[in-house]
């Protein structure tokens, strides 16, 4: 028979898992409408106008789907399934950092025409995310390797990717940059594959 204090953790959990997902859900509407319809009228845009927003897209879809499940599976990992004693103010830590996170993918979506500015909130939702992950990682699992410690090393590798494209102007920087998004969550979902899809 669980405790009170297990089913609290649980009701806790559930609750910021939750909230994260209205967030992401409304991050995708967002980026629909910011994609489709012009800021000021709300017109329909044509093809020309769309294009230009589409590299942003592709790269907010394939970064949103492993923080959104990465997330999930994190609250899983350190607070139902761990047995060890779990610092309960890292709840609030993981609260915090969520929900900036989740508002970094909403600012991303809201800003997809923007051009090259959508990738600069992507880029500061890896930095977050990677500093996050180190103190996480030394919260939940000092001394041991971990999947806060993985994400924290592939996100800032693609940081210094992100960086060098915008250092250096060419004509498709856009489009290298959505090749990084995509690049990244494959590597993420091959690195932590064992994390992402535990065995049964």
């Amino acid at each position: 028979m669980r405790s009170s204090a297990e089913n609290s953790k649980e009701r806790a959990v559930d609750s910021l898992e939750q909230i994260y997902a209205v967030v992401i859900a409304l991050a995708i509407a967002q980026a629909i409408e910011s994609l489709l319809k012009a800021p000021a009228s709300g017109a329909v845009l044509g093809w020309n106008e769309v294009k230009i927003g589409l590299p942003s897209l592709v790269a907010l879809l394939f970064t949103l789907v492993p923080f959104w499940h990465g997330m999930n599976r994190h609250l899983d990992r350190c607070y139902i399934e761990k047995t060890e004693s779990v610092k309960q103010v890292a709840l609030l830590l993981d609260f915090a950092t969520f929900l900036l996170e989740a508002a970094l993918l909403f600012a991303t979506a809201w800003s997809l025409r923007s051009g090259l500015g959508s990738f600069m909130y992507l880029g500061v939702l890896l930095l977050v995310d990677s500093l996050w992950a180190l103190i996480s990682h030394q919260i939940h699992f000092p001394g041991k390797k971990s999947h806060a410690l993985r994400w924290a090393e592939i996100n800032f590798g693609f940081i210094v990717g992100g960086v060098l494209v915008f250092a250096f102007p060419f004509t498709h920087q856009a489009l290298v940059l959505m090749t990084l998004a995509i690049v990244r969550s494959i590597v993420d979902y091959s690195v932590c594959s064992d994390f992402y899809f535990p065995p049964q």
